[in-house]
């Protein structure tokens, strides 16, 4: 269940982007539905499910680079620089500029599947524990006002 409010979440989210055309509120309004978004997905099933998709993508990459430079390059390692460079672009894009909004987004949705790939690490820990507790309040909102179990 919450992997379909996740992508419902994102697409509103990028359909409000393109129809809000406020200057501070045109902005934050699809990105506080992506970071919903973004929430469910890290609490659904479907993020770990994307995370084997993936994989299937990252571990010949990795192996690849990890031959070219002569050392091993773990998975894990790969995907916390994702989810610290997801988490970068969404933070830098509530600061800065909302013209990036749909990067965010996307950021958003790339964040917490990195997270349950990586292995760890301070900043990907801080994600984790932002992600678990946010999908918590979101999780509990979306089950009160729309229903379901």
């Amino acid at each position: 269940m919450f992997g379909f409010f996740a992508i419902c979440s994102f697409g509103a989210a990028y359909w409000l982007d393109k129809k809000l055309k406020m200057k501070f509120w045109g902005g934050m309004i699809p990105l506080v539905v992506g970071l919903a978004g973004s929430m469910l997905l890290y609490r659904s099933a479907l993020s770990q499910t994307m995370v084997g998709w993936a994989n299937s993508v990252v571990e010949p990459m990795a192996n690849q680079f990890g031959s070219m430079i002569g050392e091993p390059l773990p998975m894990a390692a790969v995907y916390g620089v994702l989810c610290i460079g997801g988490a970068a672009v969404t933070v830098m894009d509530l600061l800065k500029d909302h013209r990036y909004n749909p990067l965010a987004i996307t950021a958003l949705i790339v964040t917490p599947v990195a997270a349950h790939g990586s292995a760890g690490g301070f900043l990907p820990a801080v994600i984790d524990a932002v992600h678990m507790f946010g999908a918590g309040i979101v999780a509990t909102f979306v089950g009160g006002a729309i229903g379901g179990g």
